[in-house]
């Protein structure tokens, strides 16, 4: 399974095998917890640490999304 990031603010690309179910999305306070814990402390940002972050921002962006519909 590959997921890749599209860039800031898109869900992404997700790719399954034949018979692979995509790993559970988490929820929307996972995700936040998640991308609180890192960015506490943090001063300095690598190209690495910033396409963490993306892909973190792009985890909750889908909880939110699936809250939402659930809501619906």
């Amino acid at each position: 399974m590959t997921s890749t990031s599209t860039g800031p603010g898109e869900p992404g690309n997700l790719e399954t095998g034949a018979g692979e179910v995509p790993a559970p999305q988490p929820s929307v306070t996972a995700a936040n917890d998640a991308i609180r814990n890192f960015v506490a402390g943090r001063t300095l940002w690598s190209k690495e640490a910033l396409a963490e972050l993306d892909r973190l921002r792009g985890q909750w962006q889908r909880a939110v999304r699936a809250e939402m519909v659930k809501a619906a």
